[in-house]
């Protein structure tokens, strides 16, 4: 089935469309919720609860061409992800001086785990802006709107990440943990 016949059978009801819709998309949704949620079995949940919703409004998605699923699925996630984050406790976003730094890595020999590892020590109000704007493309404004936050904090909160993220490099590289 291509994504089109996927998004008809699910308007249906169809329990064999719904099962591929789930089987296709499942892992990339739960590594984009598990970027948001430090938690495994929260990041179930919040999966369970996405494809919910998807199912139960697919009725009003408009197909835009191949991958527009995708993308639709992927904005559920965030969303749904900022909810869960507001539930479980506050995001908090530390507010401290910013030092500059000199930055010089070699990011070739980076692998996905580590940065995985490193995203799920960071503190929440980091990882979340980092997440919105490095990694899924939001604007500083789309991401204090969202988080209802201002944008100058949105822009510290993601100066701050980075500079979590190389620490924690550097450690890993000096150390070797």
């Amino acid at each position: 089935m291509n994504e089109k016949q996927i998004i008809s059978g699910c308007n249906k009801k169809d329990r064999k469309a719904q099962k591929m819709f789930f089987e296709a998309y499942y892992k990339d949704t739960f590594r984009l919720a598990r970027r948001y949620l430090s938690n495994y079995h929260d990041t179930e949940d919040l999966v369970i609860v996405v494809f919910n919703k998807a199912l139960n409004n697919i009725g009003n998605f408009t197909y835009r061409g191949e991958g527009s699923l995708k993308k639709w699925l992927n904005t559920i996630t965030i969303n749904e992800s900022i909810k869960a984050l507001r539930k479980i406790r506050p995001i908090y976003f530390k507010e401290e001086p910013i030092e500059e730094e000199a930055i010089e890595f070699n990011t070739v020999s980076l692998d996905l785990e580590l940065i995985y590892k490193i995203l799920e020590k960071m503190p929440e109000g980091y990882r979340t802006v980092f997440n919105l704007y490095a990694i899924d493309g939001y604007t500083h404004t789309e991401i204090a709107e969202s988080l209802n936050i201002s944008r100058n904090t949105s822009k510290s909160q993601l100066l701050k990440a980075r500079k979590f993220i190389i620490r924690m490099l550097k450690k890993k590289q000096a150390y070797g943990t």
